[in-house]
Order: C-alpha cells, then sequence, then structure tokens
C-alpha cells in the first residue's frame, strides 16, 4: 500500500451547500463517501464512468430485488475509489413502500467511514439517495 502522503486527499469543505474551508484525510473521505453515494453514475460528464452509483437502475423493480441489488451497487460505488480498502453493510432495511435505508462504514487508507443513506425507488420515476 503506497503512503498515506502519497495520496492527496485535500478538499473544499463543503456544509449546507456551501464551502467553508479546506479538509483533508478522513474528513475528506467522509465527504467523498457522501458525494459518491449521491452522484448518479453517467450522468455528468465531468465524472469518469467509474464514479458514482448505479441505483437508478432499481426503477420499476420490485422491493426485494432492490433488497439485494443495493449492497452490490454501494460495494461498486465506493470500492471504485482506490483509497476504499472494504465495504460493510450492516444493516439494509425498508423503510416504507419505497424506501430503504443502508447503515454500514468502509474502511479507507485513513480509517473507517460510516454509512448512513437511504435509497428511494418509488413510482414517481425519482431513485437515487435521499436528500
Amino acid at each position: 500500500m503506497a503512503n498515506i502522503n502519497e495520496r492527496p486527499s485535500l478538499t473544499y469543505q463543503v456544509k449546507n451547500n456551501r464551502i467553508i474551508g479546506k479538509v483533508d484525510h478522513q474528513q475528506a473521505m467522509v465527504q467523498a463517501v457522501d458525494k459518491i453515494l449521491r452522484t448518479s453514475r453517467f450522468v455528468f460528464p465531468i465524472y469518469d464512468d467509474q464514479y458514482g452509483n448505479d441505483f437508478e437502475q432499481l426503477f420499476g423493480k420490485s422491493m426485494t430485488y432492490a433488497r439485494v441489488e443495493v449492497e452490490r451497487m454501494l460495494k461498486d460505488a465506493l470500492l471504485a475509489d482506490d483509497r476504499v480498502l472494504k465495504v460493510q453493510v450492516d444493516e439494509l432495511k425498508q423503510v416504507d413502500a419505497t424506501t430503504l435505508a443502508v447503515h454500514g462504514w468502509c474502511e479507507t487508507i485513513f480509517g473507517n467511514v460510516p454509512i448512513t443513506s437511504e435509497v428511494i425507488v418509488n413510482e414517481s420515476g425519482r431513485t437515487g439517495p435521499a436528500n
């Protein structure tokens, strides 16, 4: 594994949709994980085809299917970042007829980062992480 100092992680700290400073290492990873889980893959040309998640593919699928695929999709999305070493889903719970709550953590080169996300699959065409 490369030395932590060889992999830059300095980024802007965003809070309430405003840049309020800069963060590095584990705090930057917390932000990176959150951003990956909020970004749909293949939608924004600024990102390569490995960045983001595929939760939109769950639209129109059964909740049973979505429960199985969310964990795989979550791992695929986060493990595409070479700073993420392992992803563990501890709980996957159906909140209501259209929402799955995911809780877990990912091990990064800067330490563990908690994962808390809601994935919505509903009839209105909106899928992906709940805001």
